[in-house]
């Protein structure tokens, strides 16, 4: 097999692992048939609860918005081993994901006990947002347990790389490395072929 051929092998390999199935903690919303558009999965909390750590992946078949436009279903995982009861969230380059315009998920579905924005799911509520509405906090009452998961929408088409404040998703940092590796392997070919 030639090196060629390995780096496409494990391209294609990072590139399954980035992108995670479908994810039914979601329910099926408008064009979002299969549940989730992204996940959320928290790895750490801190001592109130607050997420410090999590990573993104996308659906695959890749859904879109659930409105074929704009808006966005995300489920999200608590796998940190303590109860999460919220996660603070940027859209980065200043997308203004929390700029609530009336057509949350919950427009479209019925949904019982959510937020007054129509973009919660079952005990999911929004604060802190920023006059930008860039950013904000998603809360959870009574709180994700480890193990459990949760879903919200929110504006804009968002994907995986959007959504700021966590680490970055496994199948990223592979193809980094996959890269990292290319780099210094084919810079190393140069040096002693001379």
């Amino acid at each position: 097999m030639t090196k060629l051929s390995v780096v496409c092998c494990m391209m294609m390999l990072a590139a399954l692992v980035a992108s995670g199935g479908s994810f039914s903690q979601c329910p099926a919303v408008g064009a979002d048939t299969l549940g989730c558009e992204l996940l959320i999965t928290v790895t750490a909390v801190d001592g109130s609860g607050a997420s410090t750590a999590f990573s993104v992946a996308t659906a695959s078949p890749d859904q879109g918005p659930y409105d074929s436009a704009e808006d966005t279903l995300l489920g999200i995982v608590n796998s940190s081993g303590s109860t999460l009861n919220s996660i603070g969230l940027t859209g980065s380059g200043g997308l203004p994901i929390f700029q609530f315009e009336g057509d949350g998920a919950c427009t479209y579905i019925v949904c019982v006990g959510t937020d007054p924005t129509g973009y919660g799911g079952p005990g999911v509520t929004f604060s802190g947002i920023s006059a930008g509405f860039d950013s904000g906090t998603v809360n959870f009452a009574p709180g994700v347990a480890n193990g459990a998961s949760a879903w919200f929408s929110l504006e804009q088409k968002i994907t995986a790389n959007v959504i700021g404040g966590g680490v970055p998703e496994p199948g990223s940092l592979a193809l980094l490395g996959l890269g990292l590796a290319t780099l210094v392997g084919s810079t190393r070919l140069r040096c002693f072929r001379k």
